[in-house]
């Protein structure tokens, strides 16, 4: 993983970061309130050596350089302990004297300093008052050879402290604090991360292809706007949606194995990446490039298109394949000129052996012969069989496949799927992909804009379309094809436009 996506990584999991720095945050508070408050009390010798007889001032530096580590180790000796506790009358014991008393020393200046560290201040400063007024004494008594009142003897003179402590050196709130903020958000940022190592769903473009093996068709990008058919309606020459839906046409149309391609199957591995979105993407860039386009509804279980795309029935294939009513009632015309749509109708009790039977090959014949292109919306291939069904049905299929939504394992077993039943898969379409990834992005802004406009149609060359300003019903873009019900009501027609004209008839040829 590089850099960047390390990166992106911490950056989507920022509310990771946030709630383990909050966390780090309150366990130092609770820390910090639970902690004992803590005292010093310093006292400070300079060790001085006199010279004896035959010892230059030199020799009596060096060794009084050469005694002073040993004086400090001697502070926290046990006969030194048991002697300043026996003296002073402090109420500890050994082990907690010892525990208390630190020596450091300084052997360029001599200088020995004795840090006494406990609860209470007042001991604290007891303690080393006592070890000022014993230590040296001490000390002298241990050196071999000496007595206290001998003239060359080592001297330890105070020259600092025992210093008094009101403020508590322990715990430091801010320092706890900030060691707390700083373990929180490096916590947060590993999860961040490790959730994006231990994540194996497929990201890029790259990846895609490797693990399908198949051929990238298009780069839908993320927008608020392919969250609903309905706002995908109209013509937008600057769109990167449409965009991206004049891509998958151009690719699928180029394909070697796409020669006489009249319908073709949108699936995706599982639910919720998008291949409505992608569906109606490809018919309106199919109807947008003058075919004759039908929007197939197969997803017999949630019927959706006939309520996004606000048409008039909610009758449709299901209702054809029943036996209930004939094509012409149920087809109806959208908003786009040269798009029509067959929702998928009434939910049936079975609506995988509904499919399945013989007059779905049918049904998809006698369209074939009215429109020149047909997108079918079919079920998701797991853990249903209806878009495998579809897809060998018709003459080849487009995969989709949601940015980060789906594992290598899981779209392997789908394209297996499709596979079994010998289905012809033209590629895939990556949706809901970032700016980063999305074809705006490698091509740049302003390029693509300039391509939308060379590739929108002319208004001119579309019958019917609409003057600017013209509105229908609920509020979307309607032409004088926009057709009415056959109840009366307003909306779109199953079989006729308001002038009467009928839906296209079968073609020829």
């Amino acid at each position: 993983m590089e850099l960047s996506e390390y990166l992106r990584a911490i950056a989507r999991g920022w509310w990771i970061v946030l709630v383990c720095a909050v966390v780090g945050l309150g366990a130092a508070w609770v820390v910090t309130e639970n902690m004992q408050p803590q005292y010093q009390s310093t006292v400070r010798f300079l060790v001085v050596s006199p010279p004896i007889t035959g010892q230059s001032a030199l020799q009596s530096d060096e060794l009084s350089r050469g005694r002073i580590a040993t004086y400090a180790a001697l502070v926290k000796n046990d006969l030194f302990v048991d002697r300043l506790l026996k003296d002073s009358g402090i109420p500890l014991d050994g082990a907690q004297a010892q525990e208390a008393i630190s020596a450091s020393s300084d052997r360029d200046t001599l200088l020995l300093t004795v840090v006494v560290t406990m609860p209470d201040a007042k001991q604290a400063v007891a303690t080393a008052t006592a070890i000022a007024k014993n230590f040296g004494p001490a000390v002298n008594e241990l050196e071999e050879g000496r007595k206290p009142n001998s003239a060359s003897q080592t001297v330890l003179k105070v020259v600092s402290g025992p210093t008094p402590e009101d403020a508590p050196v322990a715990p430091r709130v801010g320092l706890n604090l900030g060691l707390g903020l700083l373990l929180g958000v490096a916590l947060g940022i590993g999860i961040a991360v490790g959730r994006r190592l231990m994540d194996h769903s497929l990201r890029t473009p790259e990846q895609v292809e490797a693990a399908t093996g198949l051929p990238l068709l298009a780069r839908i990008p993320l927008a608020p706007a392919a969250r609903n058919l309905d706002r995908l309606l109209g013509r937008r020459p600057d769109s990167l949606v449409d965009e991206a839906g004049r891509r998958l046409r151009t690719n699928v149309d180029h394909l070697t194995q796409s020669q006489h391609l009249h319908s073709v199957t949108v699936t995706s591995a599982t639910a919720g990446e998008g291949k409505t979105t992608a569906a109606f993407l490809l018919a309106k860039a199919w109807a947008e490039s003058g075919h004759t386009v039908l929007l197939l509804e197969a997803d017999l279980r949630r019927p959706e298109i006939a309520l996004e795309l606000g048409l008039a029935k909610t009758t449709g294939l299901s209702n054809v394949l029943s036996g209930q009513l004939p094509l012409d009632k149920v087809i109806q015309r959208t908003a786009f000129e040269g798009l029509h749509a067959l929702g998928a109708g009434t939910v049936p009790l079975q609506p995988t052996e509904l499919l399945g039977s013989k007059q779905t090959p049918l049904v998809l014949a006698a369209l074939k012969e009215r429109y020149s292109r047909i997108v079918v919306d079919a079920t998701s291939l797991q853990p249903l069989s209806d878009g495998a069904m579809m897809g060998a049905l018709t003459d080849g299929v487009v995969l989709v496949v949601r940015h980060e939504k789906i594992t290598r394992q899981v779209l392997a077993s789908g394209i297996e799927n499709l596979r079994a039943v010998d289905s012809r898969i033209l590629g895939v379409a990556l949706n809901a992909l970032p700016d980063r990834l999305a074809e705006a992005h490698r091509r740049g802004g302003p390029r693509t804009r300039r391509a939308h406009r060379a590739e929108t149609v002319d208004p001119g060359r579309v019958r019917g379309w609409p003057e600017p300003g013209a509105k229908g019903r609920a509020g979307t873009d309607a032409g004088p094809d926009r057709g009415r019900a056959d109840d009366g009501g307003a909306g779109n027609s199953s079989t006729e436009d308001p002038d009467g004209a009928a839906l296209p008839p079968p073609r020829r040829g």
